[in-house]
């Protein structure tokens, strides 16, 4: 996952020793939260076996834990209490309530979480390799964007690739001129260099 830094409540990316402090974490803030908001009915013992509200409940400890914390010396929180109240708490009732069968089928100690089986179709990878394909390179993309791309290492001062529309108007203009006037795609002279046609970049380039 380039540019992408899981955090230490990223359940699925965490290791044995990250995993197990952030369980040790969870259930010690999970129990307490029961306990203080009377929740041990909507909230069954088995919670850590039912993995959405394993992450229900991780959010909403994390939105907790900054409401609550006092940064530094200061008396300001970060975050005010009352806003998680009225933010997190009030609205996790409210999923508690439409999610009820998540703890239908379990009594004591007998738990059957909810299963979902999930099913990726087949042909994913070739669907994706179309969808790359079919889309303009980086270097395309710049050109269709600016008109041109700026060349870059090389010293110089102009564009390193002219786009079609562009090249026209050189030419209608005078500036440039064709290098061979009966080949309408050949070569093209301009700024003391010779331009060709590059279906990679759908532009000319400067040879």
């Amino acid at each position: 996952m380039s540019g992408y830094t899981p955090g230490r409540l990223s359940w699925r990316h965490l290791d044995q020793e990250q995993a197990q402090q952030l369980w040790d974490e969870l259930i010690d803030w999970v129990e307490w939260f029961r306990g203080c908001y009377r929740l041990t009915d909507r909230i069954k013992g088995c919670w850590y076996r039912h993995p959405k509200m394993v992450e229900e409940l991780t959010a909403a400890m994390s939105a907790h834990k900054v409401a609550y914390e006092q940064l530094g010396d200061s008396p300001v929180h970060s975050w005010s209490p009352g806003s998680w109240h009225y933010q997190v708490y009030q609205p996790f009732l409210q999923r508690l309530a439409a999610n009820s069968d998540e703890f239908a089928d379990c009594i004591d100690g007998r738990c059957e979480p909810p299963k979902v089986q999930v099913t990726l179709f087949a042909g994913v990878r070739e669907w994706i390799a179309a969808d790359i394909a079919s889309r303009p390179t980086p270097v395309a993309a710049a050109v269709a964007a600016t008109g041109s791309l700026q060349g870059s290492g090389s010293g110089s001062a102009g564009p390193a690739v002219i786009d079609a529309a562009r090249m026209v108007d050189l030419i209608d203009s005078g500036d440039a001129e064709p290098v061979d006037p009966d080949d309408e795609f050949g070569p093209v002279s301009y700024d003391g260099h010779v331009w060709e046609w590059s279906d990679d970049t759908e532009g000319y380039e400067r040879t």
